[in-house]
Parts: structure tokens; C-alpha cells; sequence
């Protein structure tokens, strides 16, 4: 248990003691808490994933999702991707302490131990820096150490949104969005502990002469390995900076940055705990009237990794990647506006092993790509609609041009209800390891496996159609039906009778409904259900070496998820909070279908001092998510004081 040994323990006690001490917190978050969020509230929260602007949740014609703060907090996640399990259209399973597939319609990892859950198909942002590695095409989850008490919200895209976004926002976006430092001033210390977890963040926020404030927070967090591979640990320390400064009229600027190291226990590729480090800086300036609004970002993103320790391996990884980015957006009419902008990214890649076992060819190299998009939303007041169309161009020296159109049409019927409809393509282009990976039993010998240098992008072709409508004061519901056909999908190819190769001979046709209902029964108590109804089918070419085993794919996924979220005031100071999930069979890793149930008791007898409770998987002592580990029952205690 790792409370009972943590170092954190004695903070606790001594934290425990100390707010009774402290003045009343500077600056509240400007967020109001979940319970005090009407419906109405909730339809009319402004987001900005789907268009890069902000806008009424419910006037986006595309299938969105919020996740806030507060929510967050009272449903004790520790991580961004256990708090993705409320999301309808996502299946989210934990395979390892350090292992998580994290799935937007489709499309999981499939165990993959190098790359920890890749080919996702799904790109990740904190505050407008994507975190989608062009390494492995993916994401390391355990390394989003985003402390979730500075989290004003998570945006979430189920579906293509490569138009805005570009390459790899194929089957959706999920955009973290944290606190502005105006809101987290003074000092904040926070500690959970647990049969799996400790973990410890410290933050402090003050002024930057009369305009400008910041935020400035260390984190340290670790999670024991699941009950039947307890080597495989994990622990990452980071540190990070946001400063914020509000110029005048539409004039803003912020910088933000973190600097992570983290540590990985042994698993079935290694012996001994694997390195990992890295962080990014970004900076942000907003500019122009309203009615012509401009934007530059830069950001810049390192990540290195070893493998250390094998006789035949110890494989390294430095990635370093430059983005830079122009936007603007101008008003053209009543209610009508054009979206447009440039940006370029350069990604420097040092990859490969001493010995040759697992190498890339070239080692070292830099990949350049220049990227284009416009969008334009046009008003017809005579038809109570609106039309929103866009193209992004991209262009890069390892893959071909790449257009990603997207077509979309919203419809007020009511007051209270919006019908939309869409078409759109996103691509996935090739990543490093796709291209350029080379694999040998022995060194020298005859590689048995290589990357194929013209491997070409995937491709989606989407058809959505949702409704999004408040049908009381008390209840709102959002649907959404998709059908996705996907082309040009990675398989695996004989190259020469000896050596294996990637491939684009797959094809997928996949088909859903997604479901959100929120319910406000009474003042105190807050319903947020979803349910996911799901199927795909995949085939490969008869050439394909994947041709007649490719369909086993189609139990990458569960066919029904279904979730249901209560928040309930008991009266001022005090939290009940509850989930439940139901994830249907996963035929291809042959795990039965399974319910979770979380639990947590808020105590919260002042403004900016909190206490906690919570147990997950309340009714399974263990069970598994995909594959044979498997995720245990969680016991946990927190402490939150603000100063």
C-alpha cells in the first residue's frame, strides 16, 4: 500500500493542520462548481475545439463534449485518461500500471508494449501544443502530468477534425484547457494517497506588475504496478509555469511551459526501470478588434527516452519538435465570419540502438511540413441555419499533399433544439517507425522487419448527424449517428520472403450512435449519463498477409459502453459523488464484460480547504480491461488547502 509508506504522509499531517492557520484563498478559479452549473449554464458554455473561437456548445455543429474542472475534482480522477472513461464515443482500458488504450471510435492499441498504446488515431493538446508523437503515431499517456486541480476544462471532438486541426486529428481531438493565472493565485498544496497512487502537487500564483500574473507548480506522482505485474511501476516528477497577461481590448499573451522526468518499471521489452524526460514551452499572442481577431503561437516540444539494459537493444529517442502558427478571423457579415491561417513545424528526430537490434534508417534526421487552412460560417437567418465549410492544406517532405475538407450545416429548429449534419476527410500520415524502423534478431544479420519509406497516409471519409436539444429546465440530451469508411490502413507485408514490412492494405467500415443526458432531479443532486453503441468491420486486401485474420479487429472495441455519473450536496460543506460503468465483452482479448463502480465523500468545511474519500472499482476486487493484467480495486484519500 503505497499510503502507508509515502514520504507524503508526514506532509499531510502537517498540511492538515495549517489551513486553520491561513487566510482565506486570493483567487478563487473564475469556474462556478458543477452544482451551481444549470442546464441552460452548461448548453451556453463557450468552446472553442470545434472552430478555434468561442462559441455556444450548443450552436457547434459537430459531436463535442466538456469535461470541467470542478467535475473532474468531484469524481476523483487522478489522470486525464481515467477522466476520459465519462466520455460517450470513447473506450478507455488500462492494460499495464503504465499501459492505456484510449480510443475515439475505434481503433486502440492492441497491447503494443514499445509504443505504450499508439495508432490511436487521436491527437492530444494542452492548451493549443499538440502532444501527438511523430515517432510512434500516438500518445504517452502516463506522461500528461497536468496537475487536474489547475484543469478548467477538457474539450473533447469525437470525429474528424483534421480541417482545423490538420494530420492526425483523424477520429477526434482532445484539447486540456488550463486555468488562466489570474485564478489560481496565492498558494495551493495538494496530496492523494492510496493503495495504488501517491501523489503531491505544490503550486503558487502571485502578480506580474498590474496586468499580468502567473502561476508556477511541482508535481510528483506514483502509481504502483496492478496486482498480478507489480514490477511494472511508474513515477514522473515535472515542474511547469504559466504566466498570463491581459493587454487591453482583445490584446492578451501568455506563456506556459513544464519539464517532466519520469521513470518506467520493468516490462515484457525490459529488465530494469526505463528513463524518460522532456517538457515543452509555448507562447501565445492575441491581437486585433473584435471583429478581426489575430493570433500567433509558438510552441517547441522535447521528449527523450532509453530503453537501457539489453543485450540486444538499448534503444534511445530524441525528439525535438518547432511549431509556429498564424490565425486570424474576421467578421464578414452578420453572424457570418472567415477563419483562415499558416503554420509550419519542423521535427528533428535522433533515434536508433548501439547494437543494431532495434535501429532506424536514416538515425538522425528533420522533417519539415508547411500547413494552410480557411473555414467560413455563414449565416442564413431567413432558414434559422448556418453553413460551415473549410479546407486544410498540408504539405511535408515525407508524405504527399494532404487536403482535409469538411462540410457542416446546423439547423435551429427551436429555440431549444439544433439539428446538425457533416461530411468530412482526415488523413493519418505515416509516422518515423512506420517509415524508417529496422529490426534484427543478431546484429548484422538480415533484418527481419523495416518500415516502408513510401508508406502513405490513412484515410477517413466521414458522415455524421447529431441533435443536441434542452428538453426541460431539468433535462437535456445530445445524439449523434456516424459512419466512418476508412481506407489505407496499416497492415503488415512480406517484403521478400524473409523480412515483414508495413502496409496500406486495410479497409474498415465502422457505425455508431453516441448518446449525453444531463439531469438536474433537484437542486443537489445532478445526473450526467452517456451510452456508446458501436460495431466496425475490417477486411484487407488477398495480398495481405493480414487478409482472412484482419476481421478479428472488429473486437478491438466494445459494441455497448454505458456510463452514469451522480453529484450530490448534502448540504453546504459536504460531497457524495458516484459512477458507474458498463464496458460490453472485448472479443479480440478475450475479456468479458464487466461494471465499475467509484465512490467519493467530499468534505469541505471552507472556502479553499477540501478533504476526501473515494474508492474505485468498488464491486470487483480485480479484473481485466484488455488483456491479462489486471486493473484492481483503488482505495484513496485526498487533501486540497489553498493559502
Amino acid at each position: 500500500m503505497i499510503l502507508a509508506r509515502s514520504p507524503l504522509v508526514p506532509c499531510v499531517l502537517a498540511a492538515w493542520l495549517a489551513p486553520a492557520l491561513a487566510q482565506e484563498p486570493v483567487g478563487p478559479s473564475s469556474e462556478p462548481p458543477l452544482a451551481e452549473l444549470s442546464l441552460e449554464d452548461l448548453m451556453e458554455i463557450e468552446i472553442s475545439v470545434a472552430s478555434r473561437h468561442g462559441e455556444r456548445l450548443m450552436d457547434v455543429p459537430a459531436a463535442v463534449y466538456v469535461l470541467t474542472g470542478d467535475e473532474l475534482r468531484r469524481q476523483g480522477v487522478q489522470t486525464i485518461q481515467d477522466a476520459l472513461r465519462m466520455v460517450p464515443g470513447f473506450h478507455v482500458a488500462q492494460w499495464r500500471s503504465q499501459g492505456w488504450d484510449v480510443a475515439s471510435r475505434g481503433f486502440t492499441g492492441g497491447l503494443s508494449e514499445l509504443n505504450q498504446s499508439f495508432m490511436n488515431q487521436l491527437l492530444l493538446m494542452v492548451d493549443g501544443v499538440s502532444l501527438y508523437s511523430p515517432a510512434m503515431a500516438g500518445i504517452w499517456w502516463p506522461l500528461l502530468d497536468i496537475p487536474i486541480q489547475d484543469v478548467e476544462r477538457i474539450e473533447i471532438i469525437r470525429g474528424p477534425a483534421g480541417t482545423l486541426w490538420g494530420t492526425n486529428a483523424m477520429n477526434g481531438v482532445v484539447h486540456v484547457i488550463t486555468k488562466h493565472a489570474r485564478d489560481t493565485q496565492g498558494a495551493r498544496l495538494d496530496l492523494v494517497g492510496g493503495t495504488t497512487i501517491a501523489s503531491g502537487d505544490a503550486a503558487y500564483g502571485g502578480t506580474l506588475g498590474e496586468n499580468g500574473w502567473f502561476r508556477t507548480w511541482a508535481s510528483s506522482t506514483r502509481h504502483d504496478g496492478l496486482r498480478n505485474d507489480r514490477d511494472a511501476d511508474w513515477h514522473i516528477t515535472s515542474v511547469g509555469w504559466r504566466s498570463d497577461w491581459d493587454l487591453g481590448g482583445t490584446k492578451r499573451a501568455r506563456i506556459l511551459g513544464t519539464i517532466y522526468g519520469a521513470e518506467f518499471g520493468p516490462t515484457y521489452s525490459w529488465e530494469d526501470d526505463a528513463p524518460k524526460a522532456g517538457g515543452f514551452l509555448s507562447a501565445l499572442y492575441e491581437f486585433g478588434a473584435t471583429s478581426d481577431q489575430q493570433r500567433i503561437q509558438a510552441w517547441f516540444w522535447l521528449d527523450h527516452q532509453v530503453l537501457p539494459d539489453l543485450d540486444t537493444a538499448n534503444f534511445s529517442q530524441d525528439l525535438q519538435t518547432l511549431d509556429l502558427e498564424w490565425t486570424r478571423r474576421r467578421q464578414i457579415g452578420a453572424g457570418s465570419s472567415l477563419s483562415f491561417g499558416l503554420g509550419g513545424r519542423v521535427v528533428q528526430a535522433d533515434m536508433g540502438s548501439e547494437q543494431g537490434y532495434i535501429d532506424f534508417d536514416p538515425e538522425f534526421q528533420r522533417i519539415w511540413s508547411v500547413r494552410g487552412f480557411a473555414q467560413g460560417e455563414f449565416e442564413f437567418q431567413s432558414l434559422d441555419s448556418k453553413l460551415v465549410a473549410g479546407l486544410q492544406v498540408e504539405e511535408s517532405d515525407v508524405h504527399d499533399l494532404e487536403l482535409q475538407p469538411n462540410v457542416r450545416w446546423l439547423w435551429r429548429a427551436k429555440e431549444s433544439t439544433n439539428v446538425w449534419a457533416s461530411v468530412s476527410r482526415a488523413v493519418r500520415t505515416s509516422s518515423i517507425e512506420e517509415r524508417d524502423i529496422v529490426q534484427r534478431f543478431t546484429p548484422g544479420d538480415t533484418p527481419f522487419f523495416v518500415g516502408d519509406e513510401d508508406y502513405d497516409s490513412e484515410e477517413l471519409l466521414a458522415y455524421e448527424i447529431g441533435l443536441r436539444t434542452r428538453l426541460s429546465d431539468a433535462l437535456t440530451a445530445d445524439l449523434t449517428a456516424f459512419y466512418n469508411d476508412y481506407d489505407n490502413l496499416q497492415t503488415f507485408e512480406d517484403l521478400d520472403g524473409v523480412t515483414l514490412t508495413y502496409g496500406n492494405e486495410g479497409r474498415a467500415i465502422a457505425r455508431g450512435f453516441e448518446a449525453a443526458v444531463d439531469a438536474n432531479l433537484t437542486q443537489r443532486l445532478r445526473l450526467r449519463g452517456t451510452y456508446t453503441y458501436f460495431e466496425m468491420d475490417f477486411e484487407a486486401s488477398d495480398s495481405s498477409l493480414l487478409a482472412g485474420t484482419i476481421d478479428a479487429r472488429d473486437g478491438l472495441v466494445p459494441v455497448h459502453h454505458a456510463s452514469l455519473r451522480t453529484f450530490y450536496d448534502l448540504g453546504s460543506h459536504w460531497e457524495v459523488d458516484g459512477a458507474i460503468y458498463y464496458v460490453d465483452r472485448l472479443p479480440y482479448f478475450d475479456v468479458d464484460s464487466y461494471v465499475r463502480v467509484d465512490l467519493r465523500l467530499g468534505w469541505n468545511p471552507r472556502p479553499g480547504l477540501r478533504f476526501a474519500i473515494g474508492v474505485q472499482n468498488l464491486n470487483d476486487p480485480e479484473h481485466p480491461e484488455a488483456g491479462d493484467i489486471e486493473v484492481e480495486r483503488v482505495l484513496w484519500a485526498g487533501f486540497s488547502a489553498a493559502f
